[in-house]
């Protein structure tokens, strides 16, 4: 689990999202397509896999099905999931978990990207990513409270909490966020890293351009404005990085 929920994880494309109501669903999976996660608001299965592993779901948990796997579904207790499938790049093996939910946000990300998907309307892709990475974050979020040591964490929790109300705004520096941690920039690093598995820069930036996108998806903005709400003062180097996270260019994004 560890490390998925620490990589910097780049969403190619979502293969499809959906709900999987009671009594529907294959029982014996091979060579799994893509990766997929699976949020089970009831019912109860055991999965199977073919390397030994073996996960119960339950109400209120995600299960995170890596590509290429093979596993038989066992249900024991009939139920509702919602489940998104997707592919990263570049490609990583990650090993299959089940993570309890507590928050409850997580479902309603869930439950909007099977409304987007399923409707299809422009810019659709970009907004089931938008919702993946959400959820992803919430992931992130609840594994650092609950199997992290709390003490460490509340070290660097003043400007993570910075960093989220201010990036649009401000210049962040590490010297500056260390700072507020009582901490020297080379231990705000190390602890930041072992906890998002990027670097506070790499972090920032990628809060900033999935903003970007989700601005300029909604062809509510021009690219000067998207960048500008991101947190960009220049444009080449705002196109540029746009495009290396995207594939895209800002003016193509506008156009789906």
């Amino acid at each position: 689990m560890e490390k998925f929920i620490k990589s910097d994880l780049n969403i190619e494309t979502i293969v499809f999202a959906c709900f999987v109501a009671r009594g529907t669903g294959d029982a014996v999976h091979k060579n799994r397509p893509s990766h997929g996660l699976a949020f089970h608001t009831s019912g109860e299965k055991e999965y199977n896999f073919s390397d030994g592993t073996k996960l119960l779901t339950k109400p209120n948990t995600v299960i995170y099905l890596p590509k290429g796997s093979d596993y038989v579904v066992n249900t024991k207790v009939q139920g509702d999931c919602f489940a998104i499938n997707f592919d990263i790049s570049p490609q990583t093996d990650f090993k299959p978990f089940v993570m309890p939910v507590k928050n409850t946000k997580m479902l309603e990300h869930f439950k909007t990207a099977e409304k987007i998907w399923t409707a299809k309307k422009p810019g659709y892709m970009f907004k089931c990513k938008a919702e993946l990475y959400n959820i992803l974050y919430l992931m992130q979020e609840e594994f650092l409270s609950a199997y992290t040591p709390t003490s460490k964490y509340e070290i660097i929790r003043p400007a993570v909490d910075y960093i989220h109300r201010y990036y649009p705004e401000k210049l962040l520096n590490v010297s500056e966020l260390s700072r507020m941690c009582g901490i020297t920039p080379e231990y705000f690093r190390r602890l930041f890293g072992s906890f998002f598995g990027v670097s506070p820069i790499k972090y920032i930036n990628a809060l900033k351009l999935a903003r970007a996108e989700e601005l300029l998806s909604s062809q509510m903005y021009s690219v000067t404005e998207a960048a500008q709400m991101s947190g960009y003062t220049d444009m080449s180097h705002f196109s540029r990085e746009f495009k290396k996270h995207t594939g895209m260019s800002p003016t193509e994004v506008m156009k789906i």
